[in-house]
């Protein structure tokens, strides 16, 4: 199954099968562990440390086979999308000593993500974070099963890694990205399987990203906040009422403006648009809008018809966002999410100073 490499060198069998060991189990590990159904390589790492010359003959071989598929690369979003084809899987032990080499290396890659846990942000989430147990693992194990029918594909092997591979003696922050956003084993818990863990409560805020907006929106239109809450607690939600209230304190606002941040603040923002796209799924609707609208890289009205019914709705709202996209030196969907870690941030240091045990998932 070799086909020609490209430098004309042909590596021994024996190299060769190590290394397409190696590289499998990464794909497979990485694959199983992603609630998307591929993943993404270090190429730099992978050929600098590992397998060299080789690597992206490798990967096209693999490819050619039907083993995995590769996406393309898109420059400032994602590198290149690896997903795994097969999912029958056979394990095997090895005690190869390229293999003992190879894990060395990628543990002291890893190791210096570690920086991360010792802040003390970091510390203080941690003492929270090691809390969490998984109390039903039979019990989840028998949902997974019950559920998922097809134990070949992505999502049984996701769902069962989630249970199999947790280890409470290995509970870490896997990182803090530029966001400030914190990555760990509940971040990518699929939610069927949360109540099978020792959570107590569960919080999480409506339309998040759009009802963030409003802090821009209000900074654009230089509305202050307390005339907002003034008129919620008056006026009960009521966009006309609103309005003139805005007015009579020298504020000229687009109805369209009031209404958008009134609706996300009572958690109905995406209710307009299901009944607009009736013969979708909820979540579905939510998902395609919210991509769309607010992370999409494409600003013209034009593109999806999505676009264009939020932009039917909220024109001055859209004319924001737009100049957001455009004029912010980091992209809007950071942006967003840099002000999500700045509020939750806060949110827990004060439940922890209140001595509740909490973490987040993102904006949960």
């Amino acid at each position: 199954h070799v086909l020609s490499f490209c430098d004309g060198q042909q590596p021994s069998k024996t190299i060769l099968m190590h290394k397409y060991q190696y590289m499998l189990h990464v794909i497979i590990t990485r694959c199983k562990q992603s609630d998307e159904g591929h993943c993404y390589l270090n190429t730099q790492f992978y050929r600098d440390h590992i397998f060299h010359d080789h690597y992206n003959d490798m990967l096209l071989n693999l490819c050619y086979m039907g083993v995995i598929d590769i996406g393309g690369y898109v420059v400032g979003k994602h590198s290149t999308t690896i997903t795994l084809l097969k999912w029958s899987i056979d394990y095997i032990t090895s005690y190869n000593v390229k293999f003992i080499k190879w894990a060395k290396v990628e543990a002291e890659r890893r190791k210096k993500f570690e920086h991360v846990e010792a802040t003390p942000f970091a510390r203080k989430y941690l003492q929270s974070l090691t809390c969490l147990r998984l109390t039903r693992r039979e019990a989840a194990l028998v949902h997974i099963d019950e559920t998922i029918k097809d134990k070949q594909t992505h999502s049984y092997q996701y769902h069962r890694g989630c249970i199999d591979d947790f280890n409470e003696r290995d509970i870490r922050i896997y990182k803090i990205d530029e966001q400030g956003r914190i990555y760990h084993a509940l971040t990518s818990l699929p939610r069927s399987l949360r109540e099978y863990f020792n959570i107590k409560y569960e919080l999480d805020i409506s339309n998040s990203h759009p009802l963030l907006l409003n802090h821009y929106l209000l900074k654009y239109y230089h509305i202050p906040f307390k005339l907002i809450r003034e008129a919620n607690a008056q006026y009960h939600y009521d966009v006309e009422c609103t309005c003139k209230l805005l007015k009579d304190n020298g504020i000229e606002v687009p109805k369209d403006i009031v209404e958008y941040i009134i609706n996300t603040q009572r958690g109905t923002f995406y209710d307009d648009f299901v009944s607009v796209f009736g013969d979708m799924e909820r979540g579905e609707v939510k998902k395609r809008v919210f991509a769309q609208v607010f992370y999409s890289h494409i600003t013209d009205s034009y593109v999806s018809k999505f676009c264009k019914a939020f932009i039917r709705k909220y024109p001055n709202v859209w004319k924001v966002i737009r100049a957001m996209k455009v004029s912010t030196d980091d992209k809007l969907p950071h942006t967003m999410m840099k002000a999500e870690s700045l509020l939750f941030r806060l949110i827990l240091k004060e439940c922890w100073s209140r001595g509740y045990r909490v973490v987040n998932l993102h904006d949960a």
